[in-house]
């Protein structure tokens, strides 16, 4: 009688151990969960770097949500994993949206992003200026030595225009709705609806890319 309570008893304590075990093992998995955070996407897409993490931010220079998260998404930037590689995906389904979309990509062709991406959102949302037309914004691009020709050669390029058709795939693809929207490694769109702030989106986004990660 002794030796079965104590077997049972030891039973008992292994199963206990086990429960904490797990629990500990999925502990940091409990805050973020499927279905309320985030979802799997149905429609899976390739990612622009294999070997790397991909974020990919789906955003449109018309949109002021897009515009106050920038200074949070400078801050991940400066702090990203380094096998993150982060993508920016411009929407046109807003309107206003394809001119400005069209205008990042002549940017991503002449590899300015960087030096006007800033000023083409701050142009839009603190000086009010309407940049929603080819002649609008070929004078913006000519402040930072973009010829004119030049530029409407690019805006209504082949090439350019790919890319427009390939975000636009791609955004109906993701199932994105609004913006802006992330999607971690072409698997995950992170939920914002079900989020607290946007600084715990990226708190989620690095959740993901820390999942994807051990794959």
């Amino acid at each position: 009688m002794l030796r079965k309570l104590m077997t049972a008893m030891a039973l008992l304590g292994g199963l206990a151990l086990a429960g904490t075990s797990v629990a500990a093992e999925s502990g940091d998995h409990v805050r973020y969960a499927e279905g309320t955070h985030y979802k799997i996407l149905d429609a899976q897409g390739n990612v622009a770097e294999p070997g790397k993490v991909e974020v990919r931010e789906f955003f449109s220079y018309i949109c002021p949500h897009c515009y106050a998260m920038e200074p949070l998404v400078d801050d991940w930037l400066e702090n990203k994993p380094d096998n993150v590689n982060y993508v920016r995906t411009p929407v046109t389904f807003l309107r206003n949206g394809e001119p400005l979309a069209r205008a990042y990509y002549v940017a991503e062709v002449l590899d300015m992003v960087d030096e006007v991406h800033k000023p083409i959102f701050d142009a839009i949302h603190k000086h009010r200026e309407p940049l929603f037309t080819p002649t609008a914004l070929a004078d913006f691009f000519a402040k930072y030595g973009v010829d004119k020709d030049e530029f409407n050669q690019l805006y209504g390029s082949f090439g350019v225009s790919t890319k427009l058709r390939q975000a636009d795939a791609l955004a109906r693809d993701y199932e994105i709705r609004g913006v802006p929207s992330f999607v971690v490694n072409g698997k995950y769109l992170v939920l914002r609806e079900g989020l607290k702030s946007n600084e715990e989106m990226f708190d989620v986004i690095d959740y993901l890319v820390a999942k994807e990660s051990k794959q």
